[in-house]
């Protein structure tokens, strides 16, 4: 376990350390534009998180039997945490940090086996659609360093959440220049766009009813070692979206991030956990 952790450290600053989830080379033609997807996300040119000002957040080693990895993803109760499929999808293992802003210098540090680790079973490699997993860790105590996320209620009809306030956390670079993930806990706020706009970049095969998306603006987008992580509302912390794919036009793009739409996936949410959403 020390070389494990020591190796979990000196992958927060390796700059050869990389950090992807199955890439997507399917290209969509939209009028001269290419855009071609890349299934991970990275945040640039964000803010630094103060303690516990995202306590819900987790940070996963996720280890495939051969390589490591890193993702985000976000604590929906004191046993289960929420991430992206293609971050677990061919996990044998996965390391859960949880309490801390540092990069893995946590309150909790818990190892899960590939038994515990649920990845829908529509995820589509492809396209990214249906782009999440959840994962059972033993149970942790609730403190101010550590607490879950609130996630929607399940009604008839949910909003689309276009131009509403939203911000994404996590610990990746923090510019498409940088060599190496934050050490410290970023967060960047954003504004939701429509799917059709969305669609018009990366197409609709790509942007279904289970995505939202968000634009970049002013170089300030998420990046590498971001995957999986929550995308909350501003106004009440609410979690609408796990970070999904952006453009490989970088993370400083003017172009849009996709997330994977909560909303779509609160009843598989809650036959997978029992949780009462």
């Amino acid at each position: 376990m020390k070389s494990l952790l020591a190796l979990s450290l000196l992958l927060c600053i390796a700059s050869a350390f990389e950090i992807r989830g199955p890439r997507n080379t399917q290209r969509e033609r939209l009028g001269s534009m290419v855009q071609k997807v890349v299934v991970s996300s990275r945040i640039t040119n964000g803010q630094t998180a103060a303690a516990n000002q995202f306590s819900y957040q987790a940070g996963l080693l996720v280890y495939n039997g051969e390589n490591f990895k890193l993702c985000g993803g976000s604590l929906i109760s004191n046993e289960w945490v929420l991430t992206a499929a293609h971050c677990t999808l061919t996990a044998m293992s996965v390391i859960v940090y949880l309490g801390s802003i540092a990069c893995f210098d946590p309150s909790a540090r818990l190892r899960v086996d590939k038994c515990n680790i649920k990845v829908h079973p529509e995820f589509d490699t492809e396209t990214a659609r249906n782009d999440i997993a959840l994962i059972k860790i033993p149970a942790v105590r609730y403190s101010a360093a550590i607490q879950s996320v609130s996630l929607p209620k399940r009604v008839s009809r949910y909003p689309t959440y276009v131009n509403k306030a939203v911000v994404a956390s996590g610990w990746g670079r923090t510019s498409d220049t940088s060599t190496s993930n934050s050490p410290v806990l970023q967060f960047a706020n954003f504004k939701v766009i429509s799917n059709e706009l969305c669609a018009e970049v990366y197409g609709s095969s790509f942007i279904d009813t289970g995505k939202i998306c968000t634009a970049t603006v002013n170089r300030i987008g998420v990046c590498r070692g971001d995957s999986g992580g929550p995308l909350v509302l501003a106004s009440s912390k609410l979690q609408i979206g796990i970070l999904s794919f952006y453009s490989d036009n970088g993370c400083e793009a003017d172009t849009p991030a996709a997330y994977t739409r909560v909303t779509s996936y609160l009843d598989w949410i809650r036959a997978n956990t029992n949780l009462q959403l």
